[in-house]
C-alpha cells in the first residue's frame, strides 16, 4: 500500500513562520549545499514519524537557490524537536598549502576522504581515517628529509619515526600529540577521554602548519645563503 504523503505534510503559509507550526530548538543557519550562512525560506513541514519531522527549506541566495531538508528529532514527549542533520549535503574539501601537496599528496586525499565521512555523520570511523592521513603526512615528510632511510621509515611505527627523525620541537610536539589522539580513535579503550575529533584535527592542522613553515624556511635559507 502506497503512502499518502498529502496527509503527512503541511505547506507553510507566506505570512507565517516555521515556529507557528512546530516548536524547534535550533533553526537552520547554514545552507548545506553552498555552505553559506543564511536565514532560509521555509516551504513545508513533512511529518515523517512521531519523533521525526523534516522541514523543507530554500536557500535565499541567488547564486544557490537550492532546496534542502532540515531533519528534526526528539526522544520523548517532553522534549522539543532538535536539529539532527541536513540533506542533501555538498561535501566540502579542505585546502592545504602547496608545500604540503608537494610533500604528500596522498595525505591530502586521505584527509579529505575522512572529512567527507565526518560530514556524512560517520563520526565513529572518520577518526581512524584522520589517523591514517597523519601517518602519510609524517612519513612522507621524514622521507624527504632522509631519502636514504625511506624503506626503514615505511616499516617503522609512527611514534618511533617522529622520535628518531624529527628534530624540530614544534613539529615533534604537535605530531606526537596528534598520534596519541589518532591512536585513541582506533583502540577499544580511550586514553584521552577529554579530547575528541576536533582536537585531533586541530593537532593535525598545527602539524601541517609547522611542517609547511619548516619547508618554506629551508627554501629561503637555500636561496639566500651568504
Amino acid at each position: 500500500m502506497s503512502v499518502d504523503y498529502r496527509k503527512k505534510f503541511k505547506v507553510i503559509g507566506s505570512e507565517k513562520d516555521v515556529s507557528d507550526y512546530i516548536e524547534l530548538v535550533t533553526l537552520p543557519d547554514e545552507c548545506p549545499v553552498c555552505s553559506h550562512s543564511i536565514s532560509p525560506n521555509y516551504i513545508l513541514i513533512y511529518y515523517k514519524e512521531s519523533w521525526i519531522n523534516e522541514v523543507l527549506c530554500g536557500c535565499p541566495r541567488n547564486d544557490c537557490r537550492s532546496l534542502f531538508f532540515a531533519v528534526y528529532q526528539k526522544s520523548d514527549y517532553n522534549q522539543k524537536y532538535k536539529l539532527k542533520k541536513y540533506y542533501p549535503y555538498s561535501k566540502r574539501e579542505k585546502g592545504f598549502p602547496d608545500e604540503i601537496n608537494d610533500v604528500s599528496s596522498e595525505f591530502i586525499k586521505i584527509y579529505n576522504q575522512a572529512y567527507h565521512a565526518e560530514q556524512s555523520g560517520l563520526n565513529l570511523i572518520c577518526g581512524g581515517a584522520y589517523r591514517k592521513a597523519l601517518e602519510y603526512l609524517i612519513k612522507d615528510f621524514i622521507s624527504v628529509l632522509h631519502p636514504d632511510e625511506t624503506e626503514k621509515i615505511k616499516a617503522m611505527p609512527l611514534q618511533r619515526c617522529v622520535q628518531k627523525f624529527i628534530e624540530q620541537v614544534e613539529i615533534k610536539d604537535m605530531a606526537e600529540r596528534a598520534i596519541w589522539l589518532g591512536n585513541d580513535e582506533t583502540h577499544y579503550i580511550r586514553k584521552w577521554d577529554s579530547k575528541d575529533i576536533k582536537d585531533l584535527k586541530n593537532l593535525i592542522d598545527l602539524t601541517v602548519y609547522y611542517i609547511s613553515m619548516s619547508i618554506k624556511a629551508k627554501k629561503y635559507r637555500e636561496e639566500m645563503s651568504i
